[in-house]
C-alpha cells in the first residue's frame, strides 16, 4: 500500500528537480520545490511535508544549515530528511548525520532507487494493525 505524501525538494539543478517531482507525482505524492535552504525553510510552515529531498551544495544556505533550521523546530520533527549531494565524503556525510538526515544519497543516483526508498520509509508498519 502507497501511502501519499507531501514531499519537498530542494535544490537548484531545475532539470533534476523536475524529474524528481515527475516521479514522485507518478506514485501518487504531493510535490513543493524549493532552489535553495531560505526558500526550503519559507515553504516549510505552509506546505508541511513528510519527507523533504535535500542537496547539500545550494546558494544562499546550503543543506547542511538547512537541516538543522528544520531539526530545531519541534513542529518537524516528524519530517524525514534525505540527503543528496555530489559532495559524499566523510566529513560531510557525518555534518549530513549529525545535522539531522535520515539517509544520505550520492549523485549520480538512480531516481526510482530513491523513490522506492521513500515508499519504504513512509509505509505504515505492517506489524502494526
Amino acid at each position: 500500500m502507497t501511502v501519499q505524501a507531501r514531499i519537498l525538494i530542494v535544490d537548484d539543478e531545475q532539470p533534476l528537480v523536475n524529474l524528481l517531482t515527475q516521479a514522485f507525482r507518478q506514485e501518487g505524492h504531493r510535490t513543493m520545490t524549493a532552489s535553495n535552504g531560505i526558500d526550503c525553510m519559507n515553504r516549510m510552515a505552509s506546505f508541511r511535508p513528510d519527507v523533504v529531498i535535500m542537496d547539500i551544495m545550494m546558494p544562499k544556505l546550503d543543506g547542511i544549515d538547512t537541516t538543522r533550521l528544520i531539526r530545531r523546530n519541534r513542529s518537524y520533527a516528524g519530517t524525514t530528511i534525505i540527503a543528496l549531494s555530489a559532495k559524499s565524503d566523510e566529513e560531510t556525510r557525518a555534518k549530513m548525520k549529525e545535522a539531522g538526515a535520515a539517509l544520505f544519497m550520492r549523485k549520480p543516483f538512480s531516481v526510482m532507487k530513491l523513490v522506492e526508498r521513500v515508499g519504504r520509509m513512509l509505509a505504515p508498519d505492517p506489524g502494526i494493525v
